[in-house]
């Protein structure tokens, strides 16, 4: 399904990703003792990683149970990884159990590990080898090292609950008198001035005006994790605030942004588009961006794609139909050229990495 280079920006993009270290740790002594591999998939079933001793990962060479390949009970039958997705809950799938000839000499036991916030499956975390070592208690232990996997994605999305309350209060009390609510992106209610007058939870608004416990209301993205503010509506409809955001690139190969007091490092191919879509702020469609990044022959799908990948990124302060940042844009290139203009002097950031070239 996935080439190495795709294989390796899927996994990077899998929330589950940054714990794998902990993830091997917990599977070592299972994994060098019994001569067992693991492999983590996606939601699914795409196979994003397998680590383990090497005599242990040859025996997945034939049947291809490699990173990149389809595990789904579509693709092969009945098998740990594709099973647990259907059941939704861990399996052990012991030897002709499996529905492929290729896997009756193994054994193996898979767990999905589900997103905190939303209850969806990020992936599945499998361990696999041949039947002859197998033994029962490997399913408890992949079990275990997925509960404790998800515990772990509950104690940051907490912390990063907690950040956007702060962002939250300092807004509100700066800002307004009215009441107001921070909604996590499943509509969980993080914090509301005053509080409970807008109940637990609510139905997100995807953008402006939405009905929710009688009462119309007015949203705003707050951060790239989907969580917003929400308002009662004013009777004439007022003005959405705009949120804020600060483009760094001067100086950098990889272009720093903060959106609301969130700062994210872009990729190099997401600092072009950034500083092309800063540069046009009434936007760019799909075939000018694509000429300006890859030069005339570009494919449209190639562009969608990146854009999409940038909006995960930022949230909907990167608007389509043109792409432009729907936003009060304070980019560093405009902040030197008007110290330029008015006779000052103005020094960009520095930074370790080669300075960003604009693109051809």
């Amino acid at each position: 399904m996935l080439d190495d280079d795709e294989t390796a920006r899927s996994l990077a993009r899998n929330p589950i990703s940054h714990l794998l270290p902990m993830i091997e740790e917990m599977l070592a002594e299972a994994t060098e003792g019994a001569r067992y591999f693991a492999a983590l998939s996606d939601a699914d079933g795409v196979l994003l990683w397998a680590g383990g001793p090497a005599r242990a990962l040859e025996i997945a060479e034939a049947p291809a149970f490699l990173p990149g390949h389809l595990a789904s009970e579509d693709a092969v039958g009945t098998n740990a990884i594709g099973t647990a997705l259907v059941l939704d809950h861990p399996v052990q799938i012991f030897s002709a159990e499996h529905f492929s000839r290729l896997l009756h000499g193994w054994t193996c036991s898979a767990a999905p590990i589900h997103d905190p916030e939303t209850h969806e499956t990020l992936g599945v975390l499998d361990i696999s080898g041949e039947f002859r070592s197998g033994h029962p208690h490997s399913l408890a232990l992949v079990g275990a090292v997925a509960r404790v996997a998800e515990a772990q994605l509950a104690q940051e999305q907490a912390r990063r609950d907690e950040r956007l309350r702060e962002i939250y209060l300092e807004r509100i009390g700066a800002e307004s008198h009215q009441r107001s609510a921070l909604v996590s992106r499943s509509g969980r209610v993080l914090a509301a001035t005053p509080r409970g007058w807008i109940g637990r939870r609510i139905e997100v608004p995807a953008e402006g005006l939405t009905p929710a416990n009688g009462t119309e209301l007015r949203s705003e993205p707050l951060g790239r994790n989907g969580a917003r503010i929400v308002y009662p509506a004013a009777p004439n409809g007022g003005r959405r605030r705009r949120p804020r955001v600060h483009l760094q690139a001067l100086g950098r190969r990889r272009a720093r942004i903060t959106v609301d007091g969130e700062v994210t490092t872009l990729s190099p191919r997401h600092s072009d588009i950034a500083v092309l879509l800063a540069l046009q702020p009434s936007g760019l469609s799909v075939s000018e961006l694509g000429r300006r990044l890859y030069g005339p022959q570009c494919n449209p799908i190639t562009v969608r794609a990146e854009v999409s990948r940038l909006r995960r990124l930022l949230g909907p302060v990167l608007a389509s139909d043109p792409y432009r940042f729907d936003a009060d844009l304070d980019a560093d290139r405009q902040s030197l050229r008007d110290s330029l203009e008015n006779g000052g002097r103005a020094r960009a950031a520095p930074d370790d990495a080669t300075p960003l070239q604009p693109p051809s």
